[in-house]
């Protein structure tokens, strides 16, 4: 009965996850696309880098949780640590955050980037040239060395730093909870009030 259960647990979030990709993927190309329109070619790079650092940080924190155990957390909590309850739920769906984390975030990224660099080499030459043809080649081989490069050095902080990245990450989620949840009590007052 509990096989089964697991069974239909995992297919049930593999459909889930891949519907948030999908759903996240078209939002996030859509969103960086329509700011390339809008900005010039030193945005444009910034925009780029930006997309790299974010599946670079987000492949750290789905090594982070895979790599922690729950202990050292229920004495932070225990000793009042904002995020700890946080944190220890992170822990305990390991393997969901960091399915999450490393391939939904992480090759949306590298999916992200690549698009970006094409866009990038569109704006700086003319279409169907030989420059265009190496600078994309170029900028595609920088962009594929500053995510592996960096997401190679990340999971060595992840392996080493693990239980600070868990807690940051657990602090930072309990922050976004709290912070809606204020709005939503206040959304509420007010609509009493009124």
């Amino acid at each position: 009965m509990k096989k089964v259960k697991k069974e239909k647990n995992r297919i049930g979030w593999a459909i889930y996850i891949t519907i948030i990709t999908f759903i996240l993927s078209m939002s996030m190309n859509v969103a960086t696309n329509e700011i390339l329109k809008k900005v010039n070619i030193y945005i444009a790079f910034s925009v780029l880098l930006a997309v790299i650092l974010i599946g670079i940080v987000f492949d750290i924190i789905g090594i982070a949780v895979t790599s922690v155990s729950e202990a050292p957390f229920h004495a932070r909590n225990a000793k009042g640590m904002k995020g700890g309850k946080e944190a220890i739920a992170l822990i305990r769906s390991a393997d969901k955050v960091s399915n999450f984390c490393n391939d939904v975030i992480g090759d949306i990224a590298g999916v992200i980037s690549g698009g970006l660099a094409a866009t990038i080499v569109a704006l700086m030459t003319q279409p169907d040239t030989m420059g265009n043809r190496v600078m994309n080649l170029v900028l595609a081989g920088i962009v594929a060395a500053l995510t592996v490069g960096g997401k190679a050095m990340g999971k060595g902080i992840a392996l080493s730093k693990g239980d600070d990245i868990i807690a940051f990450v657990g602090r930072t989620v309990y922050t976004f909870k709290m912070v809606f949840h204020c709005k939503k009590r206040n959304t509420k007052k007010s609509r009493k009030e009124n």
